[in-house]
């Protein structure tokens, strides 16, 4: 007996929740947004169709908005997909309906249908499968549509998508996702920091071996299968942050410096980058050595200043930012040096590659030392022994 329920347990336990990782303030956003998704896109819908139809169709477009702001990374919550997957199957739940009359088995029949085209698509979309019931099984309001009943359901389906591209936005979480970046050299090579380790086509292969619908884009997993590595970096290199390694004794311009004035910096020094800052150490642009040949080649006059040249858009650290942070910033975006903020938005110092190169030998040396110390701590007992 003890025998069974030991091997019993471990099924069972199986059935146990799954935690869901979304803070309380994620949970709150994404359970006002859906709220609002639902409640306009049905009262629209039942401004212009009625107050039957607009009842029959709020249970699939509140089930969509819950994927839409919920969880916005999944592929079944896509634009194509929420449109896509909900006024497919509601044209198929007319035509079946129609075809086999309004029954069970219709409503079957068209739900099989339905799934193969959303497969055959790309636009698997769980709530339109309730849609495409909800049509086949008819009613009055549906029958007396028939295939127009296509129009209210791409009519909620467009209204709540339009809300969750305002909201999810506006509120910080970007919807539809970016495509990945191009790379900063347009050429062919892989960026820098994916040389090694898996690569997307590794990624892709992996899903397809997997053998089951996997629901997260496969640009979200990549994202997340590389911030997952960059915090086993983070602990396995202990605190290294931007502070400890970054230059200190910053050269800088301020916005009326001249174009001379900033090159002579840059080649007596040797820099590529010259931060441009205010009386008050805030920074305000970055000139670099592109600015200046960009800008003396369009015929600018050497005595021009910086303000008119720099770049305004600044990519900053802040100075507690790790050293698992830096690598990707300094390796696959093209940055030679990143400028480091204190608590106040005031520039602490500079982070170039070559700060990032002398921290990641010396860890490494580290590692080197104290492993070879442990090997011979090892033979030195073992020869005792």
């Amino acid at each position: 007996m003890k025998n069974k329920l030991s091997l019993f347990l471990p099924w069972l336990k199986r059935f146990k929740p799954v935690a869901v990782n979304a803070p309380p303030r994620e949970r709150l956003r994404a359970t006002l947004g859906a709220c609002l998704g639902m409640v306009v896109s049905v009262l629209a819908c039942m401004h212009f169709y009625g107050l039957d139809v607009a009842l029959r169709v709020a249970a699939p477009i509140g089930a969509s908005a819950v994927l839409l702001f919920a969880v916005p990374s999944s592929p079944l919550a896509q634009p194509w997909s929420i449109v896509g997957g909900n006024v497919l199957a509601a044209g198929v739940g007319a035509l079946v309906g129609q075809w086999i009359d309004h029954t069970l088995l219709a409503a079957a029949v068209a739900m099989a249908a339905t799934i193969i085209v959303m497969f055959s698509l790309r636009c698997l979309h769980p709530p339109g499968i309730a849609v495409v019931v909800s049509v086949s099984l008819g009613g009055p309001a549906f029958q007396q549509l028939g295939l127009a009943v296509m129009l209210p359901v791409a009519l909620c389906s467009l209204i709540v998508l339009a809300g969750a591209l305002i909201y999810n936005n506006l509120t910080r979480l970007p919807y539809p996702k970016a495509p990945p970046v191009a790379h900063p050299h347009k050429t062919h090579d892989p960026l820098p920091s994916q040389r090694t380790g898996f690569t997307s086509a590794d990624l892709e292969q992996a899903l397809k071996s997997f053998g089951a619908f996997v629901d997260i884009t496969p640009d979200a997993l990549e994202a997340l299968v590389r911030q997952t590595e960059r915090h086993a970096v983070s602990r396995r290199m202990g605190a290294i942050t931007a502070a400890q390694i970054m230059s200190r004794d910053v050269l800088t311009a301020t916005p009326h410096a001249t174009i001379r004035q900033a090159w002579d910096q840059l080649e007596t020094h040797h820099l590529k980058v010259l931060p441009v800052l205010t009386e008050e150490r805030q920074l305000i642009g970055i000139v670099t050595l592109t600015d200046l040949f960009r800008h003396i080649a369009s015929g600018h006059s050497s005595e021009t200043p910086v303000e008119v040249l720099m770049t305004r858009t600044v990519q900053c650290v802040q100075d507690t930012a790790h050293l698992a942070d830096l690598v990707p910033l300094l390796s696959d975006h093209g940055l030679h040096c990143l400028p480091v903020l204190d608590e106040q938005g005031a520039i602490a110092g500079v982070v170039s590659q070559t700060d990032l190169i002398a921290a990641l030998y010396q860890h490494w040396l580290k590692n080197v030392l104290t492993h070879r110390e442990a090997a011979n701590q090892e033979a030195s007992r073992e020869s005792a022994a």
